[in-house]
Order: structure tokens, then C-alpha cells, then sequence
């Protein structure tokens, strides 16, 4: 039986199935794909060195995580220390977000997507009583104000609090660390997006920290 359509009819058939099948490929290969968050660096890797790090730690870094058995040489622990980015030793299958920072939310203007998630509470008073309590559980935790001094001066207040006002241009990890702070204010109109994140994950391995003998 002769076929009703001519050869350039069946050129045009076969150029447009190929076509089509690449359109098809091209946009399953823009789909996106699952990947490990930006604030997090994974390393396969039986030892971690210098070399290992070199053009991949970034300022949206917080947190290395690698294999529970792999050797992290000292002076990439210095550089992790210095750079402010925790060192986490899991299963490389379980690597997941690192853990945050509570974040207790008295601010009264609309407050960053960084900051998330937060818990809005109404009035400055309750706020700090709610961040007190977490403070004592969960050995950190930040509180939004725009009144950053009298919300430090009213935990301060509560048995077993240690509370210190940060923004981003000053050293507010020093004065974490030499204070042994467990909660921490913030002005949300005085920090930048991009320093959250990193302000977030530090205080969260300074959890616990202790502090001086005066302030015990």
C-alpha cells in the first residue's frame, strides 16, 4: 500500500518528534533538584585539610559537616573557629540542616524572612519572660526588640539568665563567648539578611558555654 505522505512530510514528522524529545530532556534537566542547603558545606572525606576547604568556604557558610570517623586536621578546627562555621560529625547519608537558635520575636515592625522561624510574642514583658524560659532549657536563644537595652536589662533579671545585646558590627561572638551569654537581643533593623544565618548557627554551638567565675 503506498503511503499518502511524501518524503519531505515524513522529514518535517521527524524533525518535529526530535525536537519535541529534546524539549523534553532540556526541561527535565532544569527541574530542580534536591540539594544540600547553601549555609551548609558536605565533605565526603576520610580527612579534612586545608586543601580540602580551599575555595569552598564562603561567608553563607555555617556549618561543616562530615563523616563521624573522618580526621579534621587543627588547623582546619582553627579556621572553622575563626571563620565562625561549626564542625558537625554525622553520617554523611543523615547530614541534614544544622540546628538553630530559638528566636523569641517582640519587634513591633516587620521582621526579615531571615529571622525565621520566630515566635511572635505581643508585649516586650512576655517576650522576655518566654526567652528566659527558653534560655534556661535551651541554653540559647534570641530576642527581637527595637528597645534592645531594656529588654537585655529586664532578663537580666531572671534567675539564671545571662542575656548581652548584639548587632552586626560589633565582635558579638567574643562577648558570647567571654560573657557566657544564653540570650542574646537583636534589633532586627540592625542587621543585614546575609548575617543572620551565620549569627543564628554560632550561638547555637556556644549553647552552654560557661562564663567567667564573677558571673556564675
Amino acid at each position: 500500500m503506498q503511503s499518502t505522505y511524501s518524503s519531505q512530510d515524513i522529514d518535517r514528522i521527524v524533525r518535529l518528534v526530535v525536537q519535541r524529545l529534546l524539549a523534553e530532556r532540556s526541561a527535565s534537566s532544569a527541574s530542580p533538584v534536591q540539594s544540600q542547603p547553601s549555609s551548609e558545606l558536605r565533605l565526603d572525606t576520610k580527612l579534612v585539610t586545608t586543601e580540602s576547604l580551599k575555595g569552598k568556604l564562603n561567608e553563607s557558610i555555617t556549618a561543616l559537616c562530615v563523616p563521624a570517623k573522618a580526621v579534621v586536621t587543627p588547623a582546619v578546627k582553627d579556621e572553622l573557629k575563626q571563620r565562625g562555621v561549626q564542625l558537625r560529625r554525622l553520617d554523611a547519608n543523615n547530614c541534614g540542616p544544622t540546628p538553630s537558635t530559638p528566636v523569641v520575636n517582640a519587634a513591633k515592625q516587620t521582621v526579615s524572612a531571615a529571622w525565621q522561624p520566630n515566635e511572635q510574642v505581643g508585649s516586650l514583658n512576655k517576650a522576655v519572660e518566654r526567652a528566659s524560659s527558653l534560655a534556661k532549657s535551651e541554653q540559647m536563644v534570641v530576642l527581637l526588640s527595637e528597645q534592645p537595652e531594656v529588654a537585655s536589662a529586664a532578663a537580666n533579671r531572671q534567675p539564671g539568665v545571662r542575656a548581652m545585646v548584639a548587632c552586626s558590627s560589633h565582635d558579638w561572638q567574643a562577648s558570647a563567648k567571654s560573657l557566657g551569654a544564653n540570650l542574646v537581643v537583636c534589633h532586627p533593623g540592625q542587621w543585614q539578611d546575609s548575617d543572620v544565618p551565620r549569627l543564628l548557627a554560632t550561638l547555637w554551638s556556644l549553647r552552654g558555654t560557661a562564663g567567667p567565675n564573677w558571673i556564675k
